[in-house]
C-alpha cells in the first residue's frame, strides 16, 4: 500500500514539474489538397479557404514558438520550427499545383 501512495505522489509530483517552454505551441494537421483534374468547383474553393487558414494558424504557431523560445532555439523547437515552414510551403505548392490544373480543364 505504502509502495502505491508513493508512486502516486511522485506521479502527481511530476505532473507539477514546469513542461517545456513550446508545449504551449499546437498546430493542426494540414488540409488536404483535391486533385484538380477532377474537383468540383465548391471543392477547390474550400480547399483554397483550408489552405488559407492553415497558412494563418502556421504563422501563429511559428511565432508562439519564437515568443515562447524567447531567443533559446533548442534543436527539437528549432526541428519543429522548420518542420512547420515546410509543411506550409509544400501545402501552397500543392494547391497552387491542384489550382492550374483545374483552371486548365476549361
Amino acid at each position: 500500500m505504502l509502495t502505491k501512495t508513493r508512486s502516486a505522489l511522485l506521479l502527481a509530483s511530476l505532473a507539477l514539474l514546469p513542461a517545456p517552454a513550446f508545449a504551449a505551441c499546437a498546430i493542426n494537421n494540414a488540409p488536404t489538397v483535391p486533385d484538380g483534374a477532377t474537383a468540383a468547383p465548391a471543392e477547390m474553393n474550400q480547399a483554397q479557404d483550408a489552405v488559407k487558414a492553415y497558412i494563418v494558424e502556421t504563422q501563429e504557431f511559428l511565432s508562439c514558438l519564437e515568443a515562447e523560445a524567447k531567443g533559446n532555439f533548442t534543436p527539437e523547437i528549432t526541428a519543429r520550427y522548420n518542420e512547420a515552414t515546410s509543411r506550409m510551403s509544400t501545402l501552397a505548392m500543392q494547391l497552387n499545383s491542384q489550382l492550374r490544373s483545374f483552371k486548365s480543364r476549361g
